[in-house]
């Protein structure tokens, strides 16, 4: 039972970090006036790759094996991570356009 309870946490913690940063990041890389907006656009792209993703995965471990579904996951996650350090300027740049 305490396995299960940190494990809950854990998660629980990541979700809170994931959801938090992403949001912040989109909305500081638009106007002010966008800000809203951009949340919302950054909810329903997460939210529809996500269903994508899914399926993918699903498709992969079906038709060849689990261990493809893992690869997959594991190359967008670099992927991603690698994308993310290309941003430029992030929260300075917002700084110095203001």
């Amino acid at each position: 039972m305490v396995t299960i309870t940190v494990l809950v946490l854990f998660y629980e913690l990541f979700q809170g970090i994931f959801r938090s940063v992403g949001k912040a990041l989109g909305s500081d890389c638009v106007p002010e006036l966008l800000r809203a907006s951009a949340v919302g656009w950054y909810s329903a792209v997460v939210g529809l790759l996500g269903l994508v993703a899914s399926v993918v995965a699903g498709l992969l471990w079906d038709h060849i094996s689990h261990a493809a579904a893992f690869y997959y996951g594991a190359t967008f996650a670099i992927a991603g991570s690698v994308g993310l350090l290309l941003i430029p300027g992030g929260r300075n740049r917002s700084a110095v356009d203001a």
